[in-house]
């Protein structure tokens, strides 16, 4: 089988098994293993050859990739893991969600609107909470959300950053 790159204003602008019929598109011949890598590859003078920038970009790929997957990683944890335990028996989600519902309430309590709030823990008890409550729950959930972000996404995100290799980034 035959394979063909496609050379248009001295670039590549395409493969395929089969010559370019377009005007101004040079069809240059190439072995399979370009055709199926055709990314890693650039025209230079005359010639498809790999590009020699080829593990800069793979190495950048690989730190967005993985900062990407830190970064959803992280949402995800906050949304479906991390919780604020406020007491022995009961735990509060750490969510923006329940942070917002929590400092609606503490307004309440301030404004006097309130005099207590119910709320169902994570273990699905019903618990009935003061402002002070809300306040030490408002204070554990910022504390959860502050070591996810502040700690522990600054301390992957550092790494990634740092890596050298497409290894120590996968690392």
């Amino acid at each position: 089988m035959t394979y063909y790159a496609f050379i248009e204003n001295e670039q590549i602008n395409g493969c395929g098994q089969c010559r370019c019929l377009n005007e101004g598109v040079q069809n240059i011949e190439i072995t399979e293993e370009v055709f199926n890598n055709l990314a890693d590859y650039i025209y230079v003078d005359g010639e498809v050859v790999i590009n020699p920038n080829l593990d800069e970009i793979r190495l950048q790929e690989a730190k967005d990739n993985k900062y990407q997957e830190a970064l959803i990683g992280a949402k995800a944890f906050i949304e479906n893991g991390a919780v604020y335990q406020f007491d022995e028996n009961n735990s509060i989600e750490a969510t923006d969600g329940n942070i917002g519902k929590m400092t609606a309430y503490a307004l309440a309590f301030q404004t006097g609107t309130v005099d207590k709030v119910y709320w169902t823990s994570k273990e699905d008890n019903v618990l009935e909470l003061s402002a002070e409550d809300i306040l030490t729950i408002l204070t554990g959930l910022g504390t959860i959300q502050s070591e996810i972000w502040n700690v522990k996404f600054v301390t992957y995100k550092t790494a990634i950053e740092q890596a050298t290799t497409v290894e120590e980034v996968e690392a």
